[in-house]
């Protein structure tokens, strides 16, 4: 798997974008992940090729980062580049 970076402020209009590709969600997990902490990882597939956007929110403090299947990486850069 190769890793992107990813601002956090753009995870949204990034899930709208990679639906708007094809890419179908295969799994979703949200909670709590501290005390006063959010995040969730969700995982997409498309033609046997997998991409997981890992979010979290530690007291205002949001991060997000990417892992891709190598395949489809110039893609999924591709998608970022236009948010």
């Amino acid at each position: 798997m190769k890793h992107l970076e990813i601002k956090a402020s753009l995870c949204e209009l990034f899930k709208k974008a990679m639906a708007q590709a094809g890419w179908h969600i295969t799994h979703q997990d949200v909670g709590q992940t501290e005390l006063l902490a959010y995040g969730y990882v969700i995982i997409w597939e498309k033609e046997s090729h997998k991409v997981v956007l890992h979010y979290s929110d530690r007291q205002g403090i949001a991060q997000a980062n990417i892992e891709t299947s190598p395949q489809v990486e110039q893609e999924i850069k591709t998608i970022i580049s236009t948010l």
